[in-house]
C-alpha cells in the first residue's frame, strides 16, 4: 500500500487517499486456473442470444413470396389475355414527367432523425421496467455462472447513507432539497468529502476519510413516494387499534460515470438537463 503525497516547504504533506495497487496480483490470478474458469461461465452464455434454427427459413427464402390465387382469378386472367383489346398508352409532357419525378424523391428522403430513432429502436431498451440495466440472457447467464461485471465502483455519501456505486446504477435516496436544486434531468457532480473510496481491476483508493479528486456524475430521473408503508399498533384487552399508511418521498439518481483522480471527464451520453451551477463549480 502506498500513499500519495507531495512536497511543500521541505515538508510531507500527505493526500487524502491512499492507494493500494493489485493490478500484478489480478493479471497472475487471470493466467492461472481462476482465469480458465471465467471462460467457462462465458462459454455457458454463449449462444443463448441467436435465433432458434428454423429448417425451412432456407427453403421459404428460395421459393419467394407465395400468393394464394383462386379459381375465378385465374379464369379472368386467361379471359384477359385471349381478349384483343389493348389500352392506349397515356402521354404526359415533360413538365407532368418532372412533377411526379420529384414527389417521389420527397418520399424516398428521410431524415437523420428518423434514422437515429430507427437505430436506436433495433438496439432496444437500456433499462427494464423496473430501472435497472438491461442485460441479454447470455450476459444474465455468464454472471450467472460467476463472471465478474468488472469496471470502476466508488463508495459515496448522500442524504446521510452510503451507497456502493457502478455506472448505470439507479440509486433511490430520501427526497433531495432544495428542490430547485435537484431538478429532473439535472445533472450533479459528487466529489471531494462525498466519495469514500474508489476501485477498479487495477487499484483501490482509500479515503482518508475521503479520496480527494475523484467524482461521480448522477442525473436526477425522478422524483415520487415509495410504496405505501402500514403502521398498525393494537394493544390487546383495551379496545385500542390503529393503522396507518406512510409515503416516504424519494428521489431517483442515476449514475452517469465514475471517474478516479487524474481522469478526464467524458461526455455524457443520456440526458439532456445540466446544472449550470454545477458545471460553473467544476470549470472554477
Amino acid at each position: 500500500m502506498s500513499s500519495n503525497y507531495v512536497h511543500s516547504s521541505g515538508n510531507r504533506l500527505f493526500s487524502k487517499y491512499a492507494s493500494v495497487d493489485h493490478s500484478a496480483a489480478y493479471s497472475q490470478s487471470m493466467e492461472s486456473q481462476h482465469g480458465a474458469q471465467l471462460e467457462l461461465a462465458i462459454e455457458e452464455g454463449r449462444g443463448k442470444d441467436d435465433t432458434p434454427f428454423d429448417p425451412f427459413s432456407q427453403f421459404l427464402d428460395e421459393m419467394g413470396d407465395t400468393v394464394d390465387i383462386d379459381d375465378e382469378d385465374v379464369d379472368d386472367a386467361v379471359g384477359e389475355k385471349d381478349s384483343d383489346d389493348i389500352e392506349e398508352a397515356e402521354y404526359k409532357t415533360v413538365e407532368e414527367f418532372d412533377d411526379e419525378e420529384e414527389e417521389s424523391d420527397d418520399d424516398d428522403d428521410v431524415t437523420t432523425d428518423e434514422l437515429e430513432a430507427d437505430e436506436e429502436d433495433d438496439e432496444g431498451p437500456m433499462y427494464t421496467n423496473t430501472g435497472a440495466l438491461y442485460r441479454p440472457k447470455s450476459e444474465k447467464l455468464a454472471l450467472r455462472a460467476g463472471y465478474p461485471a468488472g469496471g470502476k465502483f466508488a463508495v459515496i455519501l448522500l442524504a446521510g447513507f452510503q451507497h456502493k456505486v457502478t455506472v448505470d446504477d439507479l440509486l433511490v435516496v430520501n427526497k433531495l432539497k432544495p428542490v430547485s436544486k435537484w431538478l429532473v434531468g439535472s445533472t450533479h457532480t459528487i466529489t471531494n468529502d462525498d466519495i469514500l473510496l474508489m476501485a477498479d481491476q487495477n487499484k483501490t483508493l482509500v479515503g482518508l476519510p475521503s479520496v480527494k479528486g475523484g467524482e461521480v456524475d448522477v442525473m436526477v430521473e425522478e422524483i415520487t413516494r415509495d410504496k405505501t408503508l402500514i403502521i398498525f399498533k393494537k394493544r390487546r384487552r383495551k379496545h385500542s387499534r390503529r393503522k396507518n399508511g406512510f409515503r416516504r418521498e424519494v428521489t431517483f439518481l442515476r449514475v452517469l460515470d465514475v471517474r478516479m483522480p487524474g481522469e478526464e471527464k467524458g461526455e455524457l451520453n443520456r440526458g439532456d438537463g445540466v446544472d449550470l451551477e454545477e458545471e460553473e463549480q467544476i470549470a472554477a
